[in-house]
């Protein structure tokens, strides 16, 4: 019977390639350099669905398999190691939460009032739902950086892996500080997150 370490490595393996396919998908299938003032432009194409699912499913096998990844740790996970993974565990999941909800929720409220998904709309002007997308995405990228590191110095794992992880979360996490150059900075940085994910799901097994 393949034990939950065995498992999470399918995940991670999974996560990594359906986070790559949402990713490039995403830049390629919708409008994404026509943004001005509002994403429903993005929301109401007919592609909007099906390359958020991918995300979705991305981010949901990405939380499994990163709790498999700790317990493969064992006893020697040290503290960073184990607070960078409760840290990035939950941001994870605040991450996904939304994802899934903008996936599925977000096509609604277009059809029904494009305008409720401007730039200084209601829903982006609220006191609430920016600071938590901020504080959620600031969660992951720390978590990921600490626990990307503590992995680089574990011998069980290549430091390199451990390095991609850590890296291309940053990378991905803050790259929409850079302007005109985000697309870029964070397609590397989502790259280099995912084949590290890949890399570390394939020694797993």
């Amino acid at each position: 019977m393949k034990t939950i370490v065995q498992w999470s490595a399918y995940f991670n393996m999974g996560s990594g390639i359906l986070l790559l396919a949402f990713w490039y998908l995403y830049v390629i299938l919708l409008p994404y350099n026509q943004l001005s003032t509002t994403i429903s432009l993005l929301v109401l194409n007919r592609n909007w669905v099906f390359v958020n699912i991918l995300g979705s499913l991305g981010a949901l096998l990405g939380i499994i398999g990163l709790v498999g990844l700790y317990i493969s740790l064992g006893d020697g996970a040290g503290k960073a190691a184990t607070i960078g993974f409760i840290i990035a565990l939950i941001g994870s999941i605040l991450m996904f939460i939304p994802l899934l909800r903008d996936t599925l929720v977000w096509p609604i409220l277009a059809e029904h009032d494009p305008s409720l998904l401007d730039f200084t709309g209601p829903i982006y002007s609220s006191s609430t739902f920016f600071p938590f997308f901020i504080f959620s995405s600031i969660l992951y990228t720390i978590g990921n950086i600490i626990f990307g590191l503590s992995l680089a110095k574990f011998p069980l794992y290549p430091m390199m892996a451990g390095h991609l992880l850590a890296w291309g979360a940053l990378l991905f996490g803050f790259g929409n500080l850079f302007g005109e150059w985000q697309v870029i900075i964070r397609s590397v940085g989502i790259t280099g997150y995912s084949i590290g994910l890949i890399w570390l799901g394939f020694l797993m097994r």
